[in-house]
């Protein structure tokens, strides 16, 4: 089944409710984190100002690295209960060893020894641009950057043009 939004501009989309993919966040999750990738009310956007060589860790789910570019604010689109982290990059995946479980969670410090390690996929963004996190949510690039988003093994990451 899948249900079909119109929208202003006479495009559609398209909603596929109860199909996960093999490449989503939900099948890496257990079923008590799933809370954290279902948005129960409006998703309420957060912008963060950063500079080159920071990092946003979403949760121990995964991670956004500002390589590169001009100072810029990105905005991100996850369930209002997950919670980001900023930090340099410089050290980040010491701090993602250190903290993963712990303050860095969900996954929690049992449920690490089978959660997939990260893989980094990296992008040069010319434009507005959406880095989505498969079943997660996604991060708006405003400007010009170079980028790393990290996520579990068979997590896709993938950009695409804004949406919002």
């Amino acid at each position: 089944d899948k249900i079909e939004i119109p929208l202003d501009d006479g495009s559609y989309i398209y909603d596929t409710p109860g199909i996960i993919h093999r490449h989503q966040m939900a099948h890496y999750l257990t079923a008590k984190n799933l809370k954290y990738i279902s948005p129960r009310k409006e998703i309420k956007p957060k912008t963060y100002q950063l500079n080159p060589e920071q990092t946003l860790f979403l949760a121990g789910l995964g991670r956004f690295d500002f390589v590169a570019g001009e100072r810029q604010g990105f905005t991100a689109f996850f369930d209002n209960e997950l919670q980001l982290h900023r930090t340099k990059l410089q050290g980040a995946s010491e701090f993602y060893q250190k903290h993963a479980g712990s303050l860095l969670v969900p996954p929690t410090s049992k449920e690490l020894k089978e959660f997939p390690e990260l893989v980094r996929h990296e992008f040069t963004i010319t434009e507005k641009t959406d880095v989505v996190f498969s079943g997660l949510g996604w991060i708006r690039v405003n400007e010009k950057a170079k980028i790393a988003a990290w996520a579990p093994k068979g997590v896709d990451v993938v950009v695409r043009k804004v949406i919002i």
